[in-house]
């Protein structure tokens, strides 16, 4: 199988994997024969990319460390939890004369708030997510997958949920530490569900005085959560998860050392990010590269990486950074590459994609190329690069072929300092 971007699809084509609608219902099912009319009602959706049988590629492995049942399951019953929970506290507007109570009127009744929010639901989704972490490598982090728009928060929490997982297992929390992260995490934007619609959708423009709203979701996060008894933890990554190293972040202005996140004998300083937050911050800003609002193109890892330090020190914790870093694989298995250099010239400009990746030399993974240099389908050509120490790679867009005009260095670093400082402005 192979991931295309959705410009890509032709009638013909074999889906790999099952797309959902938002509500959970199979749109369309794994081993679906594609139509000419498909590309429009995914778009619709949100879905900009899919994956397809592609004849030759059987050896292709599926590197994530969490099933993706798992994660459809936890997105599911996350956003069920999510509307039960504003529908409960009259957040749901069923006609236009009704008035929708404000945040603070809401935050007022902690009684109400207590017997609105399913913290079970959110327990079951982070024991999912441990019991498959458990037994996952935390040496490389794998993430791929398809994402619709309507529950965007939710996938994205999930993400930040296994990355901070990971984080936690390579400084040896211990397991009760490391269920804890995630439950954190997965709450941590729990603060958002007082918004108003308009304010939830993760494409939308807003405008100052609706930005300096939701900027007020870690507060009614901490609030929330303290109202339904949820641990210390919860609460603090939940309010701490925007602050920054330097003291630029929100709502508190804390700052942090730039240390490891490891356990202190004592009480954690006064005015210090708490532990959990830092790790939830670096996974959180990850995610967000990688796996942007619907409409923002996703980076590649190198570009991710190029981002994290850009934000190491001064806004996220060097030392997460730096640990986050070592996890995250140059290539992995579904990754559109193209040869850039051949000395015979026989290959250069071809594309095609990485059937596996090389933990012990991430930039020489096995390949399987796919079209030539002039964008046409060949037989495919499979290679390890480890043994093919001639030829060099690089990373490739969905659809790019050898045609295609590159981006300039100049270009590059102006992407690199426009995205660096949305991702600053946004949290």
């Amino acid at each position: 199988m192979i991931q295309i971007a959705l410009k890509e699809l032709r009638a013909g084509h074999v889906l790999a994997k099952s797309i959902y609608r938002d509500t959970g219902e199979i749109m369309l099912s794994s081993g679906y024969r594609m139509t000419g009319d498909v590309s429009t009602k995914l778009a619709a959706i949100g879905i900009d990319r899919i994956w397809v049988w592609e004849e030759g590629l059987n050896d292709l492995e599926y590197e994530d460390l969490v099933s993706e049942v798992t994660i459809n399951q936890g997105v599911l019953l996350l956003r069920k939890t999510y509307l039960d929970f504003r529908s409960k506290l009259g957040l749901i507007r069923t006609n236009s004369e009704e008035v929708i109570p404000t945040p603070e009127q809401i935050l007022a009744k902690p009684e109400q708030i207590k017997e609105a929010m399913n913290v079970v639901a959110f327990r079951k989704v982070a024991a999912d997510i441990f019991q498959e972490l458990k037994k996952a490598d935390p040496s490389i982090l794998h993430m791929t997958g398809s994402r619709s728009t309507g529950n965007f928060y939710q996938q994205q929490s999930i993400d930040c949920a296994i990355v901070a997982a990971l984080l936690a297992k390579r400084y040896n929390f211990d397991p009760d530490e490391i269920e804890d992260m995630i439950l954190a995490v997965l709450l941590m934007d729990v603060g958002l569900a007082l918004l108003p619609d308009n304010l939830l959708n993760p494409s939308a423009k807003l405008s100052l005085e609706e930005l300096e709203l939701k900027k007020k979701h870690p507060d009614y996060g901490f609030e929330i959560l303290r109202a339904c008894n949820v641990s210390l933890i919860c609460a603090n990554v939940a309010l701490q998860h925007h602050e920054r190293q330097d003291g630029g972040g929100y709502p508190r202005k804390l700052t942090g050392s730039n240390k490891p996140p490891v356990r202190t004998t004592g009480p954690a300083s006064k005015g210090k990010i708490n532990r959990y937050a830092e790790i939830a911050s670096v996974a959180l800003d990850y995610v967000s590269l990688i796996a942007p609002p619907p409409g923002i193109d996703a980076q590649t890892p190198i570009n991710s990486i190029k981002f994290l330090v850009r934000l190491s020190g001064a806004k996220l914790n060097s030392s997460i950074v730096e640990t986050l870093l070592a996890m995250i694989p140059v290539y992995s298995a579904g990754d559109r590459i193209m040869v850039t250099s051949d000395p015979s010239g026989e290959l250069k400009g071809y594309v095609g994609v990485v059937l596996r990746s090389n933990s012990r030399e991430q930039n020489r993974p096995a390949i399987a190329l796919i079209y030539n240099s002039a964008g046409e389908k060949i037989p495919l050509i499979q290679i390890n690069l480890w043994e093919r120490k001639d030829l060099e790679i690089r990373e490739a867009k969905l659809g790019e072929t050898a045609g295609a005009q590159a981006t300039t260095q100049e270009e590059h670093q102006d992407i690199a300092d426009a995205l660096a400082d949305a991702l600053v402005d946004a949290s």
